[in-house]
């Protein structure tokens, strides 16, 4: 069943827990918190597996002798199936129908040779702790500037999370895939070069390929003292150990920041990784969920780019309904990679996102290549829209004179990308206009006029038609003698 996965991807396309969690482990979802909140759970040391402020749960996993102790802390407790906390006995040492670690090796390795004009073969960039490799790929096209902005994604920092991985390789494949047939994939790879790293926490996915076990962190568990393994996304440089609600300081609780900021290996490897690369924007994938958020996750504060993270983030969940919003209204989490992405100051600001994949638990659909598939296609609409968003930045101000000047020019189109309204701004002489939607490869789309026009600025918009496919166009405006134009992406 496993190779059917990849099959059928190419086919769509064209608690209070220690590590080596057993079977005594059980995830339960409380709803309608009582006498607690999300913190107070995180502060005593429960396992916070996932949390939906809007319909008043949070999914915990706890070793099953300690279920009383949450009987007075929600209106309802429910055990969750044995498959959302683990893998089961069949589908142990292969992640059932998620990539496993070799797959995942073998997925990339296989589309690098597939597609090589564009698929870089992986590269290794750092080892783990135990000293496995940690690999990236890098995907782009030789057209384009000489000079292309980066833009990373990585997955499975959190070792239990697998759909992180099935998502990465979804987007991968429809961007080498793709590329001659779909314009946005074509203006992704023509403009930027994508970076994956698809397993950051290599020693933790192997160690849950074994007996079930359920490894979120890695596997430090001696240095420089006994624990259960450093949580990887806490254990970044940025307010790092900011309080004791969003990280912990107690070795075995499952937030655990470890003894100092970047104290293991796989973060070393992320925060050089990164200032090497210095990407534009960066996705974090985690699972489960269904969120899309933001900074600051250590402080319920808005950043300076709160307006573009959340008019990104309505547009880009506008088609999965995912929630979104700043990691710090949704819960607390200091040195954590989605906040050192975006501030640190070794690399360029970075428009930084961090996803909460929407599967079943952690190993939900591991029997469930449509689940997988899916979610899969639902988060690759959220991939493609930030790309088309990094490399078609909006909000540039006009001076005075730029509209005075009696030159023709389209000042501004939004939003970029657009679902349903095209609104734009051109400076013309006076006059008319003719306005003209072309695709890329030259075919008119749509034309209309404007008469009675003064010199100046005006405000117009289009009506993308429902049977427009999703794309990169070109907007074109003519007075008299003069064009202008700009590019815009549709995407719905």
């Amino acid at each position: 069943m496993k190779k059917h996965y990849i099959q059928f991807l190419f086919l769509i396309l064209s608690v209070l827990v220690v590590s080596n969690a057993g079977a005594s482990e059980v995830m339960v979802r409380l709803s309608g918190l009582q006498d607690c909140s999300i913190e107070s759970l995180m502060a005593d040391g429960y396992d916070i597996a996932s949390v939906d402020h809007s319909r008043n749960y949070v999914d915990i996993v706890i070793d099953e002798s300690y279920l009383s102790t949450l009987e007075s802390k929600a209106a309802t407790i429910r055990v969750l199936p044995e498959s959302w906390v683990r893998l089961l006995p069949p589908n142990t040492d292969d992640a059932g129908e998620y990539l496993d670690p070799a797959e995942t090796w073998a997925f990339w390795t296989d589309l690098a040779a597939a597609y090589p004009d564009l698929v870089q073969y992986p590269v290794t960039v750092g080892q783990s702790f135990e000293g496995r490799d940690i690999y990236s790929i890098c995907i782009t096209s030789s057209a384009g500037p000489s000079s292309k902005p980066a833009i990373f994604f990585n997955s499975l920092i959190h070792a239990r999370e697998p759909a992180t991985n099935s998502v990465l390789a979804d987007f991968g494949l429809w961007l080498a895939t793709e590329y001659d047939n779909d314009t946005m994939a074509a203006h992704i790879l023509d403009n930027s070069e994508i970076y994956i790293i698809p397993i950051v926490n290599p020693d933790g996915y192997v160690d849950n390929m074994t007996g079930g076990n359920m490894q979120r962190k890695n596997m430090n568990f001696t240095v420089p003292v006994a624990s259960s393994g450093i949580d990887l996304n806490r254990n970044f440089g940025y307010m790092w150990g900011y309080d004791n609600y969003g990280s912990s300081p107690n070795p075995y609780d499952e937030t655990y920041r470890g003894h100092e900021a970047f104290s293991e290996p796989e973060t070393q490897v992320i925060r050089t990784y990164t200032n090497t690369i210095d990407p534009i924007g960066t996705m974090h994938y985690h699972s489960y969920g269904g969120m899309l958020i933001y900074p600051w996750g250590y402080i319920d504060q808005a950043t300076s780019h709160q307006s573009t993270f959340e008019s990104w983030a309505s547009a880009m969940t506008a088609q999965n309904g995912y929630t979104y919003g700043r990691v710090g209204q949704l819960f607390s989490s200091n040195g954590d990679a989605c906040d050192w992405s975006y501030e640190n100051s070794e690399h360029q600001t970075c428009l930084a996102y961090g996803v909460e994949v929407d599967d079943n638990g952690f190993w939900g659909s591991q029997n469930d290549t449509t689940a997988i598939v899916e979610f899969s296609a639902e988060c690759r609409f959220m991939n493609i829209m930030l790309c088309m968003n990094l490399l078609n930045p909006t909000g540039i101000e006009i001076t005075t004179e730029d509209v005075s000047t009696g030159i023709l020019s389209v000042l501004g189109v939004s939003p970029n990308p657009v679902m349903n309204i095209l609104n734009f701004s051109a400076a013309i002489p006076s006059g008319s206009m003719e306005v003209t939607i072309f695709d890329l490869s030259g075919r008119k789309v749509d034309q209309f006029e404007v008469d009675n026009l003064e010199s100046g600025e005006c405000q117009l918009n289009w009506a993308v038609p429902a049977n427009v496919p999703n794309g990169v166009y070109m907007l074109i405006v003519e007075s008299g003698s003069q064009t202008a134009g700009s590019r815009f992406t549709v995407l719905r």
